[in-house]
């Protein structure tokens, strides 16, 4: 079994100027974990994470075909999101 990272990509875009994006790990589950268990390790972090590009706005989360979620904002104001999403780590 794999070892498993749930991470975040955050993008903010401002008019006029290019998006700004960046990922952070938010968890890392250890290869004990089968892929079912980390998806589910997944939902749980989705649910709760406040993404900084959202600090202060209301957000609705949702899920997206892939498995990933998207943290948005509600209503759709502002010009930020976030995709929280499940990857295997790999070592060379």
């Amino acid at each position: 079994m794999g070892k498993w990272l749930v991470i975040s990509e955050q993008t903010v875009m401002a008019d006029g100027a290019p998006p700004q994006q960046w990922i952070e790990v938010l968890r890392t589950l250890p290869g004990s974990k089968s892929r079912d268990e980390a998806l589910v390790a997944l939902r749980n972090e989705a649910k709760k994470y406040k993404p900084a590009c959202l600090k202060g706005a209301s957000r609705v989360v949702g899920q997206d075909s892939d498995g990933s979620f998207w943290i948005l904002p509600k209503n759709g104001a502002g010009h930020a999101r976030c995709n929280v999403r499940l990857i295997e780590q790999v070592h060379p």
